[in-house]
């Protein structure tokens, strides 16, 4: 922020200092000069925030309120530049690592209770809008993106606008050469001053194709090894895992080809067209993908690395009381929680170690792979069966899943006479909604539930096996 800005504004600039790589402790005059003027800066601060909180904003017309919200919007975004000063000056005294954090963004998070996410975008606000010191000489840096800065710091911009034009240069190809890039954040900056972030992202995307019209400038490996990402997120308080990222060429074709036909269409209960969206199908074909891996026997799971003594398993934990009720949570040894009958249903068909609690949370049990279908068992279902067993389903024996007719808890036993085949749609439509399965003279049926047949006829697949009339 400039001190023209700050002297409009009677407080004082708040600038970068000046350090070496080894940080010198001020003495006592100097402490107390500079708590003097952060208190007076914080105080005035403080003070009109106070004075707008006491506002009676329903005293004013309609004009003067959507001015006044004008201008707070303006002002408030220009605290974002001086957030930027204060990190920026953090890391240039090595803070986070005087203080034993593991990164900028840990540290962030114990300092003011930011999420590490969170703290790391600040660290990258600040290292790209306010600059650095060389460590040789001392000398101020300029920021990675001037134009930015200033227009972060006159609160012309907020910082989503901010960010979207930065993450944009930042992916840029490094052969795009420096004055190719300052007239690009130039004209982002002032397409910015008047656009909304959505309209923005969108200009970025043209930007970058400005930039980069046939995309040669960036098919280099090392580009292309730049940019890729993966990020699985925390569960939210439904469960549900976020997932962001950019596969490169190589990894999206693989996962293209992976998941195509286990995310083709099957038929719903009644025949129907399958009523998953195109997004929740690649989501399953994901999740079989995955179970495909862990699964043992003649599965891929006997390929998975073993990472700190232990393979590729599913290692869950749970009460007494849930596994038998099937109601609760089991928790994963990574952190995560999964429902009582997920669990029970992924345990029949790869590599689940339950281990049970009881109330006072002793092991109980540490269980094995007791529940998995043996590699002959998997055989003699896919010659039995040929796919899923599903009624109309045409999905392959060797995309399906084991699945028993008689719960595990119950029948204490994996035979072919209880297990039968079916795809992952179809094994969580029979779990889910309480179907029941039997074996037959060598063929499943399934009896739905009454509310969908209230004679509960069952029902069989004839795609592979046609009956005989």
């Amino acid at each position: 922020m400039g001190a023209d800005r700050a002297a409009e504004l009677s407080y004082p600039v708040i600038s970068v200092a000046v350090v070496s790589t080894t940080y010198e402790v001020p003495d006592a005059a100097e402490q107390a000069g500079d708590r003097d003027e952060f208190d007076a800066a914080l105080e005035l601060f403080a003070a009109g925030v106070d004075a707008l909180f006491a506002l009676d904003l329903t005293g004013f017309s309609d004009a003067r309120v959507e001015d006044g919200f004008r201008r707070y919007v303006t002002e408030a975004r220009c605290l974002a530049g001086v957030q930027n000063v204060f990190v920026a000056e953090l890391i240039d005294r090595c803070l986070p690592a005087a203080r034993r954090a593991g990164s900028t963004g840990m540290y962030l998070r114990s300092l003011v209770r930011t999420s590490i996410g969170e703290g790391r975008a600040w660290e990258r606000d600040a290292i790209d809008l306010v600059g650095a010191r060389s460590l040789s000489s001392g000398e101020a840096l300029p920021p990675r993106y001037p134009a930015v800065a200033a227009a972060v710091n006159a609160g012309t911009m907020s910082t989503t606008h901010a960010r979207l034009i930065t993450d944009m240069l930042r992916s840029a190809p490094t052969t795009v050469g420096v004055d190719e890039r300052a007239r690009a954040e130039a004209k982002l900056v002032a397409y910015a001053r008047e656009h909304d972030p959505a309209a923005l992202r969108n200009r970025c995307v043209e930007m970058a194709e400005e930039l980069d019209p046939d995309g040669s400038l960036g098919s280099t490996r090392e580009e292309r090894d730049r940019a890729r990402s993966f990020h699985l997120g925390k569960q939210d308080r439904h469960g549900m895992y976020p997932v962001t990222g950019r596969l490169d060429p190589e990894c999206g074709a693989l996962l293209q080809a992976a998941i195509s036909p286990l995310a083709a269409p099957v038929p719903g209960p009644d025949g129907e067209r399958d009523p998953r969206t195109t997004e929740q199908r690649n989501h399953d074909a994901v999740a079989d993908l995955a179970r495909r891996a862990l699964a043992g026997g003649t599965a891929a799971g006997s390929d998975l690395p073993v990472r700190h003594g232990l393979p590729g398993k599913l290692i869950v934990k749970i009460g007494l009381d849930q596994l038998e009720a099937r109601t609760g949570c089991a928790s994963t040894i990574h952190g995560g929680r999964l429902p009582a009958r997920d669990l029970l249903r992924l345990a029949v068909d790869m590599g689940v170690i339950p281990v049970v609690l009881d109330a006072d949370g002793q092991i109980l049990h540490f269980g094995e792979e007791q529940r998995l279908a043996t590699p002959e068992l998997r055989l003699a279902a896919w010659v039995l069966d040929g796919g899923c067993t599903f009624q109309a389903c045409s999905v392959p024996a060797v995309w399906c899943q084991g699945a028993h007719g008689v719960p595990f808890r119950t029948s204490k036993q994996t035979t072919i006479d209880d297990l039968g085949l079916l795809c992952g749609y179809h094994h969580r439509v029979v779990d889910n909604q309480e179907w029941t399965m039997r074996r037959v003279k060598h063929r499943i049926w399934l009896t739905p539930p009454k509310w969908i047949d209230p004679d509960q006829t069952p029902r069989t697949n004839e795609h592979f096996h046609p009956l005989r009339t």
